[in-house]
């Protein structure tokens, strides 16, 4: 069987695998800790450790509190999960009426009403799209679904938004910051932990973690800027190891928390019961050798080991994480990294898990071995796709026009403008949030060089109007409901 004995070596030689910085990791069963402490650096540059106090921002491990806050208010009987949202939110529109008129509080969480992530309307890895939260709520009617109602799993952030203002409204609440703070955070005891970035850097919290990324898996981390995430209860809350820890028990004890029911075990079920199925991915299939992934409200759920896994992992610039816990065994995993889009943390709470289900070590896998192989493989299959889209380019195509005739303002109902300028005699266009080279590939076609944070270069090409100027760029913003039209708001001067 495998064993906790060497987990520390385990831990610190999928680090240097990695070429991660740092992990904060936590394996509690019952109310006994197994392993809780930092390994190596939150900031490498001043050599200062990580700590079981290091905060992080735990991006989208935020739905699991958001969706705790909504079981709240169930219990407290002012929201009902199969409520139609708009019964308490007039201002909700979506692109298909049926799924406005129905879309009910369980259907948001679950990620069940046919929109798919849209991401880009919000972020970017600099300081997101630019937009209010109420701005983004205003914008869902002018986003294309990819799905019926129901019918396929599609995860959304904008779905957790939406859930964030319903709280705040039925509750007085002024905001789902003050809401999620007053109803889960502060009840829990959690003192390192807050609904955004407080303090970050400042008196109030000192240890904190930097964000890092890798272009490859053969090189060094880098420092990237602190991102700001816009929204809140999609992903922004900030803790530690530890709250994190306490907050996870609650899941697994019941709902209680030092003798106070802080959500009825009833409403805990619901969050925990599989709502829909998740198509597995080859590598899923690969590695687990069944396809029975789903989602509950907030939780994603699988069995492993012959037991119930509900986990929820958190991506963010510089940052990816991992919380679970197994209800039956009350085993609490947690692994939190400063390192952006890499799968450790996943791999490491599997490998916790076969350490402290006492699996037999015949029957299981080195985690972070199959997730690093399966990481460089996606790296060597997105350069394949740049150079077999380089391949195809033709040469001597020449624009219609000269270069800087392309720049200007250029926008699309529901998503950030893209803005491209013309300068030091090149283009660049702001999308998602960065400034980005825009490279004419051939004819009216051009490559956005994506490939620092998303591996790939996307297509933009432009058409003309019946005067023959440029009138529209293309672009697949949101790849499962294809190309998005750009109209040209003003021209570069």
């Amino acid at each position: 069987m495998k064993s906790l004995n060497n987990f520390d070596q385990t831990i610190n030689q999928a680090l240097q695998d990695w070429h991660i910085p740092g992990a904060a990791v936590a394996i509690v069963k019952g109310d006994d800790i197994l392993h809780m402490q930092g390994h190596g650096f939150r900031d490498i540059e001043n050599s200062l450790p990580i700590t079981e106090h290091t905060r992080f921002p735990i991006a989208s491990i935020t739905k699991s509190f958001t969706a705790m806050g909504a079981a709240i208010l169930v219990d407290e009987g002012l929201l009902d999960w199969d409520q139609p949202i708009r019964d308490l939110l007039p201002g909700f529109r979506l692109a298909d009426d049926y799924a406005m008129a129905r879309a009910t509080l369980r259907d948001l969480l679950s990620h069940r009403t046919g929109l798919p992530r849209h991401d880009f309307t919000w972020w970017g890895p600099g300081k997101g799209s630019g937009k209010t939260r109420q701005e983004l709520f205003e914008g869902l009617r002018h986003l294309k679904p990819s799905a019926d109602f129901r019918t396929l799993w599609n995860y959304n952030n904008l779905m957790y938004e939406v859930v964030g203002l319903l709280c705040a409204q039925v509750s007085g609440a002024e905001s789902w910051e003050t809401f999620i703070q007053e109803r889960v955070i502060d009840p829990l005891g959690l003192t390192a932990t807050t609904a955004g970035a407080v303090s970050l850097g400042g008196t109030k919290f000192d240890d904190f973690a930097l964000p890092y990324k890798l272009k490859n898996c053969d090189s060094e981390p880098h420092r990237i800027p602190v991102y700001d995430n816009p929204l809140g209860p999609a992903g922004s809350i900030h803790s530690t190891l530890t709250d994190l820890v306490t907050w996870i028990k609650v899941h697994t004890h019941a709902g209680l928390n030092n003798g106070v029911q802080l959500v009825s075990p009833k409403n805990l079920e619901i969050m925990h019961t599989p709502h829909m199925l998740i198509p597995a991915t080859p590598l899923q299939k690969e590695l687990f050798k069944h396809s029975l992934f789903s989602y509950g409200l907030g939780w994603f759920i699988e069995p492993y080991q012959g037991v119930t896994l509900c986990h929820h992992g958190g991506n963010i610039g510089g940052f990816s994480l991992m919380a679970a816990f197994v209800p039956q065994e009350e085993i609490t995993v947690v692994v939190l990294t400063n390192i952006q889009g890499k799968s450790l943390a996943k791999a490491l709470m599997y490998e916790a898990l076969d350490c402290t289900l006492g699996a037999d070590k015949n029957k299981t896998k080195d985690w972070s071995a199959e997730y690093l192989n399966a990481t460089k493989k996606l790296e060597q299959d997105a350069l394949k796709t740049i150079e077999k889209s380089d391949s195809a380019r033709i040469a001597d195509a020449p624009v219609s026009h000269p270069l800087k005739d392309y720049a200007g303002r250029y926008t699309a109902l529901g998503y950030a403008d893209i803005v491209i300028k013309w300068e030091d005699n090149k283009l660049s266009a702001l999308f998602a949030g960065e400034w980005l080279d825009l490279v004419h590939y051939h004819y009216d076609i051009f490559e956005l060089d994506m490939t620092e944070d998303y591996g790939e270069k996307r297509k933009v090409s432009f058409s003309l109007n019946n005067d023959g100027a440029i009138s529209q760029l293309h672009i697949t913003v949101e790849p499962e409901v294809g190309d998005t039209v750009f109209e040209i708001e003003t021209r570069a001067r």
